[in-house]
């Protein structure tokens, strides 16, 4: 078998002889140029690298005096955003990073109408457990309102294990703080979030949706809604039959839909306590009620066709046939028309006739009804 040329032989019975100048070892010249390499190695140990071609050197700073550089991708623990203006939070509760988290540790309430009960897109409660957190930025990445972000502080360091469950309170952050610490990431995504914003504030009753401890923000917001609401309640005592116009370009938020419902009632309630119609929509000779009691709604129903078939005539007529139209037969039949009625009248006031002429049989089929 052939050796490898890589292989050392050592040949059998030859004895290495290794000499030793004993001189120096014992007076100590090997403990001395070994203290010295160590003494060259401590002393440059002082010495910050400024590159890694300098290999004897450190480069460590002087922490906690001086803080390292951080890159925007630096991702420790989530944190939520708010709006520096109105004080509203990007957060809609839409559950996704919920959904994603790996170890499981966010939890979220979405925030509801106390009116109405509804859905409302703002985050009622959001827990984030740093101490089960993994870091890993899934939350961040998969949020479509650009509500949740990496924050760069690490220094989280505490004996109070209670304190690592986090709630909303201590996660909110102005955009204005992460603008500063991830300043290229934020402008891309900054006009987009902020358009979903105002969409999202549109939809967000009362004042849910800011956050909590802006109390300025808060009280201002809810003296805005009552003097809304003080406004809508005297435009509605001013002018109650007058429904207020909805607000081009935009939604009607749930406050302008409150004062627009009570104006609309207050106008039918109005109409109700009048108890006759305006002159110019009653008949000339409109049809008999019962005096005892009001006539039931569909009676109601019969008796308005009847009149407006009464105008449209009246109007047809005023065009084309004498200034003064002939009146609807009582008895509802083409029979007991007089002999000397005035000549055929155009089509288009045949027709109004005719419509009049079965409001008002309707109209006494009902009363006849009721009657029996």
């Amino acid at each position: 078998m052939t050796a490898s040329p890589f292989e050392i032989e050592i040949p059998r019975g030859r004895v290495i002889e290794v000499q030793r100048d004993d001189t120096r070892v014992r007076r100590g010249g090997g403990l001395l140029r070994g203290m010295a390499v160590i003494w060259k190695h401590w002393k440059e140990s002082f010495k910050l690298n400024r590159s890694y071609s300098q290999i004897h050197g450190t480069f460590t700073i002087e922490y906690p005096e001086e803080q390292p550089r951080i890159p925007e991708a630096y991702r420790n623990m989530p944190i939520l955003l708010y709006d520096d203006e109105t004080g509203h939070e990007l957060c809609t509760s839409c559950f996704q990073c919920e959904r994603i988290c790996p170890p499981q540790v966010i939890h979220m309430t979405q925030a509801k109408d106390p009116a109405t009960g509804k859905p409302v897109p703002a985050v009622a409660e959001f827990i984030i457990e740093y101490d089960a957190c993994m870091s890993c930025g899934f939350c961040a990445e998969v949020c479509p309102f650009d509500a949740i972000k990496m924050d760069h502080e690490f220094e989280l360091s505490t004996d109070d294990h209670a304190s690592l469950t986090v709630h909303k309170e201590r996660l909110n952050r102005p955009i204005g703080y992460y603008a500063q610490i991830a300043p290229t990431m934020w402008a891309e995504v900054r006009e987009g979030a902020l358009k979903k914003l105002q969409g999202n504030i549109r939809r967000r009753p009362d004042v849910i949706g800011l956050a909590p401890h802006l109390t300025e923000k808060i009280a201002a917001r809810r003296a805005e809604l009552a003097a809304q609401a003080a406004q809508a309640a005297a435009a509605a005592q001013a002018a109650p039959a007058a429904a207020p116009a909805p607000v081009e370009g935009r939604k009607l938020t749930p406050e302008e839909k409150a004062a627009k419902l009570a104006a609309i009632r207050a106008a039918k309630a109005a109409q109700a306590g009048e108890g006759a119609l305006p002159a110019e929509a009653a008949p000339a000779t409109p049809p008999p009620a019962p005096a005892a009691e009001a006539a039931p709604p569909a009676d109601k129903a019969a008796k308005l066709a009847a009149i407006r078939a009464a105008n449209a005539a009246k109007k047809a007529a005023a065009g084309e046939a004498p200034a003064t139209p002939p009146a609807a037969p009582e008895s509802g039949t083409a029979a007991d028309t007089p002999a000397d009625a005035p000549p055929a009248a155009p089509p288009s006031d045949k027709a109004a006739r005719l419509a009049a002429i079965r409001a008002a049989n309707a109209a006494k089929k009902q009363q006849s009804g009721n009657g029996s």
